[in-house]
């Protein structure tokens, strides 16, 4: 009797420090995973964030094309001369207007007014563009022009020569220069399907100017190219 009591005695003094253990384990936290560790600390962290583009004004410009003794590289690429529905015919320097300086870069040009169809000139030059906030282009459509004709700034950039054009069409007005800007600055929200980010201006491979009409514009004649600039 008396062993049996000495085993009952045991056997509590067990199970106390067995639930005396389970009370303490409860109290600890329990070990984080790897999947947990990565949400703790992406929740810790300021979400990244892509600066968005100054509100200042542009008070510094530079003219890289101004095509006052020659066309400086640009040209109509052999690739769209396969195409139909690019129209351009030739590219001259024309003293007949400027938007600065004498001189301008002239298009030959005919819009057949029977579908979508385009004028495309461009340059292939790389430039670190990286210090200036915006790139623009003067561009005069003759009074005799139909309206509706519209323009639009295209880059390619970096070492995939990604093709990046800006997200809207421009409205030329007959008998008027038409100015148009782009901001190349990280976070601009001027470009299609593209938010530029530190890179985006550091390597400029080509730049191009597209002028497009559809079947309410037909039109031969000339259209007018001056002042590309970029801006900060």
């Amino acid at each position: 009797m008396k062993n049996f009591t000495s085993l009952c005695v045991t056997c509590a003094v067990v199970l106390s420090l067995a639930f005396a253990g389970c009370g303490k384990k409860s109290e600890t936290a329990a070990p984080v995973t790897g999947t947990e560790q990565k949400t703790t600390q992406v929740a810790g962290e300021a979400p990244a964030t892509v600066p968005g583009p100054s509100k200042k004004p542009i008070t510094e410009e530079r003219t890289y094309y101004g095509f006052e003794t020659d066309l400086q590289g640009w040209e109509i690429p052999q690739w769209s001369k396969d195409k139909v529905d690019y129209i351009a015919k030739g590219v001259s320097v024309s003293q007949d207007i400027s938007s600065e300086g004498k001189s301008s870069m002239k298009i030959a040009t005919e819009y057949p007014g029977e579908a979508w169809s385009a004028s495309l000139v461009e340059i292939q030059q790389y430039l670190d563009l990286s210090s200036f906030r915006v790139i623009s282009v003067d561009i005069y459509l003759p009074k005799e022009a139909p309206a509706g004709l519209k323009a639009k700034l295209i880059l390619t950039v970096g070492d995939n020569w990604k093709f990046v054009e800006m997200n809207h069409n421009y409205p030329l007005v007959p008998g008027q220069w038409t100015t148009i800007t782009a901001n190349i600055e990280p976070g601009s929200y001027d470009w299609k399907r593209v938010v530029p980010d530190e890179k985006f201006a550091q390597d400029v491979r080509k730049i191009a100017v597209r002028i497009e009409g559809n079947r309410q514009q037909k039109y031969t004649g000339p259209i007018y190219i001056d002042n590309i600039r970029v801006g900060k």
